[in-house]
């Protein structure tokens, strides 16, 4: 397709509605269909960052060489002793399961990923007018972070069936982070040390790139008080299913250096930082958002904000913004939920 290089579907069941997925901010299909291709941080690290646990104990005892080489490091470029943790061995989303059950499914790389919502909304349509054939019997929207703005907004102005709408961590009424981009921005100071042995120039340009993403436009828009965020007309949700998560668990990430222990013959990982623990140095007391606060936000989005209007079934989960993506249980209820549709 000329205006969609990058669209993955399945025939499935020949009466059934066709599931289409839509990603989030500066994201890709990979994030449904191949999510350890998938970068964050401007591309430049997996997304298995946003994923691991804490690193176990190494047993050094045997070892010639007992330095931590670059597998235990953040990215292949590092060779010093930092780590993100242990990432997960395998990947799947509700795009899988799916897949694997016999639904029809479609999922679709967004031409301009970091443009506002209402190009996106005309992406989906010509995407919608090319693939007509194959949502003719309905569409069930499945959808992470602002890829659920871009669905309701369709679903509001297009001549969509619509017959279901499922969002993962969708900040249905805003988000406050854009408001931090100036504080945001002295994290630099402390973050950079810890990639000095980066290639040259990397982590100074990701810092300054995702900076530029927080003062964008398509940040802005979705501030709470935004034009956009409040033009939607929500009685429309009110006539379809609808299914919403949102997570609890602030935690992006965290920072790990190994140490070396010689008379236990083992390495230990101790705690550097993590985001968004680091942010209360650099954002002013009482200005913490709730989508930073354990319990009430998932790192990105609140909890309350992303209750979708009218939803039929919300839950909440001990995620963050990534996790929620991949979680075994959330995919089960997910796919229950559509088998409630079809």
């Amino acid at each position: 397709m000329k205006h969609f290089p990058d669209v993955i579907f399945h025939q499935g069941f020949k009466d059934c509605p066709c599931c289409l997925f839509i990603h989030g901010l500066g994201m890709s299909l990979s994030i449904w269909t191949e999510p350890e291709k998938t970068g964050i941080l401007t591309g430049k690290f997996p997304i298995t960052v946003l994923l691991s646990t804490a690193p176990k104990n190494v047993d050094i005892s045997k070892q010639k060489e007992p330095l931590i080489k670059a597998k235990f490091s953040i990215a292949p470029s590092i060779k010093n002793r930092l780590t993100t943790g242990l990432k997960p061995r395998t990947l799947k989303t509700v795009f899988h399961d799916l897949r694997t059950s016999g639904y029809t499914v479609m999922a679709y790389s967004q031409r301009r990923p970091a443009s506002d919502c209402m190009t996106l909304v005309g992406e989906l349509e010509l995407l919608l007018k090319h693939h007509h054939q194959l949502t003719k019997n309905g569409i069930i929207f499945i959808t992470h972070s602002r890829g659920g703005l871009v669905a309701r907004k369709a679903i509001e102005l297009l001549n969509v069936k619509c017959l279901a709408l499922i969002t993962l961590a969708t900040p249905h009424h805003g988000s406050n982070l854009a408001k931090l981009a100036g504080s945001l921005s002295g994290i630099s100071r402390i973050i950079y040390p810890f990639f000095e042995n980066v290639e040259k120039g990397t982590a100074r340009s990701t810092i300054k790139r995702i900076t530029e993403l927080l003062k964008s436009e398509a940040i802005r828009e979705l501030l709470p008080e935004s034009p956009f965020i409040t033009s939607f007309d929500t009685s429309r949700l009110a006539t379809i299913k609808t299914l919403s998560f949102g997570g609890t668990d602030p935690t992006l990430f965290t920072i790990y250096r190994w140490r070396e222990d010689r008379i236990k013959g083992v390495m230990t990982a101790e705690k550097l930082f993590s985001i968004p623990d680091i942010l209360t140095s650099f954002v002013p007391e009482g200005m913490l958002p709730e989508e930073l606060k354990l319990g009430k936000g998932d790192g990105l989005v609140s909890k309350r904000s992303s209750e979708a209007p009218h939803t039929s079934e919300h839950h909440n989960v001990a995620l963050n913004h990534a996790r929620i993506l991949f979680d075994p249980s959330v995919r089960k209820t997910v796919s229950s939920f559509i088998r409630t549709v079809c």
